[in-house]
């Protein structure tokens, strides 16, 4: 994921003509599904591993919407709309689990 960040940095850097919603699109369409990938199995991960990911996720945010430093993660996050690492997994694992349950039933 940072690789693919440092790839993109000329585009969403500060000096990048790009809107910020051209930049968040450009993270939603090439960085995140790097990060998503086996998204599933993420649940038993240790919080060590999630906190990384985390830190990338927020980084790379902060650069696309020129943050300075006293505006807080989560204020980012919820003005963006994107949720947080562990917000997704928990999502997504919710999901996988209503998935067993209804290949179960049947």
């Amino acid at each position: 994921m940072d690789l693919r960040h440092k790839e993109l940095c000329w585009l969403l850097g500060r000096s990048s003509p790009l809107s910020v919603g051209n930049k968040l699109l450009l993270y939603k369409s090439v960085i995140i599904p790097v990060w998503i990938y086996g998204i599933e199995i993420w649940g038993c991960a240790c919080k060590s591993n999630t906190a990384i990911i985390q830190r990338c996720q927020s980084k790379i945010l902060r650069e696309i919407v020129e943050a300075s430093w006293h505006v807080t993660n989560a204020m980012i996050h919820e003005d963006l709309g994107t949720t947080t690492v562990q917000e997704f997994i928990h999502a997504r694992s919710i999901i996988i689990i209503i998935i067993i349950i209804i290949i179960m039933s049947y």
